[in-house]
């Protein structure tokens, strides 16, 4: 099999790049690596640069972005859905895994009822569960978007679902948001994108990157946070 760097041209590494940074954007200013415990170290000066975004999607390295800009903003909001005793290695993560899909497709109904599309959501298996995530065109108030996901999980009558952004006043970065597309030291298993949660089968899934999922998704505009905030539901992103 040929490795990633045989298959894709520089300029087509260039796209990618372009692609997942106008999703996962974070704080140009700091980015954080795991280290072989799993444990992060913060690196100040840059954030995920070009090479940066190579060494990660090759598995040499593994990055973690951080959320929040300087007037408190962020691009994404993510819904967390990790199994909770996924510590405890693959098999059980596995046996906790359909009601984590059972959880994030009823995030996914009301985020519809409130208006958004398909298209506005992202879906992650992180191997220990899922990721549902949601991206803005232009940075919202953080605390807006705070505010917006736990009406959300109320709704949804799952309020213990953890979510990102939490820490909006009492950090100056934000949250520490893991990059999708690593290894999981959980499970050894590569972290995709998955573009059909009702039919997808965890123990048979292609770990190459699926970028192309990346270019169906539709950011949504930021006066949908204002507008849902004081209009309830129905408002169209």
């Amino acid at each position: 099999m040929k490795s990633l760097d045989q298959q894709k041209p520089t300029d087509l590494w260039i796209k990618h790049y372009e692609m997942f940074t106008r999703l996962y954007r974070g704080r140009e200013d700091i980015i954080a690596l795991q280290q072989d415990d799993g444990q992060y170290v913060d690196l100040k000066g840059e954030g995920l640069t070009f090479a940066r975004f190579l060494e990660h999607v090759h598995l040499r390295k593994t990055y973690a972005i951080y959320n929040l800009d300087d007037t408190k903003r962020v691009h994404f909001g993510l819904f967390d859905l990790d199994v909770v005793n996924r510590q405890e290695g693959w098999g059980a993560v596995r046996s906790g895994l359909e009601e984590k899909r059972r959880e994030s497709l009823q995030i996914m109904k009301t985020l519809l009822d409130l208006g958004l599309s398909r298209r506005n959501m992202l879906v992650e298996f992180p191997t220990v569960g899922f990721h549902i995530v949601f991206f803005f065109k232009h940075p919202v108030a953080a605390k807006a978007v705070k505010a917006m996901m736990q009406e959300v999980l109320q709704k949804s009558g799952l309020t213990h679902i953890p979510f990102y952004p939490r820490r909006v006043e009492e950090s100056r970065y934000g949250d520490r948001v893991q990059l999708p597309l690593r290894i999981n030291l959980n499970t050894s298993k590569r972290s995709n994108f998955v573009r059909d949660l009702e039919h997808f089968d965890p123990d048979h899934y292609d770990d190459n990157p699926d970028f192309a999922v990346l270019e169906q998704v539709d950011p949504i505009d930021e006066s949908w946070i204002s507008r849902w905030g004081q209009e309830g539901v129905g408002v169209k992103a």
